[in-house]
């Protein structure tokens, strides 16, 4: 088996402990999503479960690049629910002039969900290109976790405006719960970009730019 402390931005025990935490919130958001009788995200929240399950076992007892695939994979999820939210709902149905009634906390709602949406497409490709490149993608990873801690800002962003939207309390706490899960996540996917291999390539391409200048003077 590899070594566990192959990251260098998280110990394998606070990677747990974000995985519990995104197990337990999306466990109460099922709870609440059942009353609600929501079948696209019930199955949203369950694949997301055991994708982050299943990330966590293969990066324990096997290797990085299986957990760098599967969490490439619970990605996908978070596009398609973002997707689902932005295009299907607030667009396609038309929801944006109940936020936009509600006042600011409802405008700020809708420019947070778009703008979140379009973070994890980026997100999600920069991730690919970073598990498909042959020696790794450094500036990728950095890239990628530029947009990270952006789109965690835009999360509370979310949180915070949907507290403050008037609608039925249960839908408050659902959503809530899956924007705090998400986080959980993304922090999963920092950890796992987050390696000494790719620190090591990023370090030799700085090594070979200082000994190029130095050639060219």
């Amino acid at each position: 088996m590899e070594n566990r402390k192959e990251s260098v931005f998280l110990s394998e025990y606070l990677m747990a402990a974000a995985s519990i935490f995104a197990i337990i919130t999306s466990i109460c958001a099922l709870i609440l999503n059942r009353r609600m009788g929501d079948n696209f995200t019930l199955f949203i929240i369950l694949v997301k479960v055991i994708t982050i399950i299943s990330m966590y076992f293969a990066y324990y007892h096997y290797r990085w690049d299986v957990a760098k695939g599967l969490m490439g994979g619970i990605l996908f999820c978070l596009m398609f629910q973002e997707g689902d939210l932005v295009l299907e709902r607030l667009w396609g149905q038309e929801d944006f002039d109940t936020y936009l009634v509600v006042g600011v906390q409802g405008s700020v709602y809708l420019a947070a969900a778009g703008m979140s949406f379009l973070l994890t497409i980026i997100i999600t490709v920069n991730h690919f290109f970073i598990n498909y490149a042959k020696k790794g993608n450094p500036k990728n990873v950095i890239f990628n976790q530029m947009a990270i801690s952006f789109k965690v800002v835009i999360y509370f962003a979310l949180i915070i405006s949907n507290a403050m939207l008037s609608f039925d309390i249960t839908i408050r706490w659902e959503n809530a719960l899956q924007y705090l899960t998400d986080i959980a996540i993304l922090l999963l996917i920092v950890c796992i970009e987050s390696q000494l291999d790719s620190l090591k390539v990023l370090r030799q391409e700085m090594v070979e730019q200082k000994r190029r200048r130095r050639k060219k003077k």
